[in-house]
């Protein structure tokens, strides 16, 4: 079942907090500091070269988040999303997806209904258990620990898409 719903994947969306990053934010006097796993921008790398967009959707604002997804090549970052199901099917409108072509991976209440809107939905391990009943998949890896990098080479291995991106590094 999860191979079905990979193969047609074409756009991944991401929560940040709890995904990308354990969750823990810290301050500095400019703004909030946050650790992101590089394991997980290697992964983003990956479905980029395998020609699935990756877009990103967080409740909250930050400039360390900008400067990484300059630093990836995401262009689709939308912050401050209190309703995170409104930018979602704007996405999905702007790119002329159907919910069929996206897999979504979020952690907490606020990715709820894009999780369910979704043709796949995917929780990290570490995420709160109501949202895991929404989830297709359960990453074996928590937040930050490498979740997103784990869902970026299910989704390239079930594409059948994983022998080119080795390839590179043989």
């Amino acid at each position: 079942m999860i191979k079905q719903l990979c193969t047609s994947i074409q756009l991944v969306i991401s929560d940040i907090d709890g995904v990308m990053t354990p969750g823990s934010i810290n301050y500095s006097s400019d703004d909030e500091i946050k650790t992101f796993n590089v394991q997980d921008g290697a992964g983003i790398k990956y479905l980029q070269r395998a020609g699935i967009e990756i877009a990103i959707i967080t409740g909250r604002t930050s400039l360390s988040l900008q400067r990484r997804c300059e630093e990836l090549g995401i262009t689709d970052l939308i912050q401050g999303a209190k309703n995170k199901l409104e930018p979602y099917q704007k996405l999905l409108s702007d790119k002329n997806l159907t919910d069929n072509q996206v897999c979504y991976i979020g952690d907490d209440f606020p990715d709820i209904l894009p999780l369910k809107a979704s043709g796949f939905a995917v929780a990290p391990a570490n995420a709160l258990c109501e949202v895991k009943l929404q989830c297709d998949y359960i990453t074996s890896s928590a937040g930050g620990d490498g979740a997103f990098r784990e869902l970026a080479m299910l989704i390239i291995k079930h594409q059948g898409k994983w022998n080119d991106i080795y390839a590179r590094y043989r």
